[in-house]
């Protein structure tokens, strides 16, 4: 199907361009718009009718853009959409994204055009994608973003808040003795990274000790295959940490294994504490330790704004940031440290 990226790249022009000619004739030069209507022409191209109905609204179903179906993080947020979804009387309608792909617009333009979807939902890092958002904006489309890195003023966002989640966990440590505390770091393109970061070393300042060395912190990039090797890295220290705090629960499980690997008892010698409470923090043995990120709230609160979006939109101080709650779940993988 011709789209308008096939248009604006024979009439030389932007898409942006192209969308104006549709809608607003008016605010285009007339040479301008004569060469895209000669492009459109040559194309055999006209305006999808679902685009057309797109901007009128009364689409019951909702998008999601997802990158990685295989994350934890992703695959308990879908989960706990469709069940937000199902209570609302909503449907789902789900496509893969991956921002590096060359004809990425034209795919989305589809995907909102073919899967009639006027709203979507945006998981990181895709929330945090600028050139998407605007393509949105453009199309007429809306979007909530869910944990973003800084507030958007075009369109709501549903967050936990991370840094606070991640102080709990290393005070909770404490109170358990360990103070020699390593950090599995996540992605640095994601904000949640930062601020659990920031959360580690604020417990640490609130407590009047020193902060973490340098040492104490590796990269894993929320990917369990970096796990491993950001745990093999902390646990070859000279003195290793009593403790592991790690950014998500697939780290979090790649240093159980390590662990295991090396003949050390957990939690005896060492605990190790997640994030996300993903499938996998109650699949492995022992069970993790994690903060409960609050999906199925998050997911609601979603499937509310969309719900809502027309009568708020005409509130002052609609578009916002949502806080949602967390919860400290303690398991088998994390106990007192070990004396003498």
């Amino acid at each position: 199907m011709t789209t308008i990226y096939d248009v604006s790249k024979l009439a030389g022009v932007s898409a942006k361009t192209v969308s104006r000619v549709l809608n607003e004739p008016d605010r285009v030069k007339t040479a301008t718009r004569e060469q895209v209507l000669a492009a459109m022409k040559t194309l055999d191209y006209s305006p999808n009718a679902s685009a057309r109905q797109l901007r009128l609204g009364g689409f019951s179903s909702i998008g999601l853009l997802l990158e990685d179906p295989a994350s934890g993080y992703q695959s308990r947020f879908h989960q706990a959409l469709l069940m937000a979804c199902m209570e609302a009387g909503k449907y789902m309608t789900v496509e893969l994204f991956e921002g590096v792909m060359p004809d990425w617009q034209a795919r989305v333009d589809r995907f909102l055009t073919e899967g009639r979807v006027r709203d979507l939902i945006l998981l990181p890092t895709l929330c945090d994608f600028a050139p998407l958002k605007e393509l949105l904006r453009e199309r007429g489309a809306r979007a909530v973003l869910i944990a973003p890195s800084v507030h958007d003023p075009h369109f709501p966002s549903v967050v936990m808040d991370d840094r606070a989640a991640a102080r709990q966990i290393i005070e909770y440590l404490f109170s358990l003795g360990h103070t020699r505390i390593g950090h599995i770091t996540g992605h640095p393109d994601h904000s949640a990274t930062i601020l659990r970061r920031s959360g580690v070393i604020e417990a640490y300042d609130a407590r009047g000790l020193p902060r973490p060395k340098a040492e104490l912190f590796a990269s894993g990039d929320f990917m369990f295959k970096k796990g491993i090797e950001a745990a093999e890295i902390l646990l070859s220290l000279p003195e290793p940490p009593t403790a592991i705090f790690a950014a998500n629960d697939e780290t979090a499980a790649a240093v159980a294994m390590v662990a295991h690997r090396r003949g050390l008892s957990i939690p005896g010698d060492l605990s190790v504490v997640g994030f996300d409470d993903a499938p996998i923090a109650s699949a492995v043995w022992p069970q993790l330790t994690t903060i409960a990120q609050p999906y199925l709230e998050m997911a609601r609160k979603v499937v509310h704004l969309v719900d809502t979006w027309d009568q708020q939109s005409t509130q002052s101080g609609f578009v916002s940031t949502y806080l949602t709650p967390h919860e400290l779940v303690i398991r088998e993988l994390s106990g007192p440290v070990l004396k003498g």
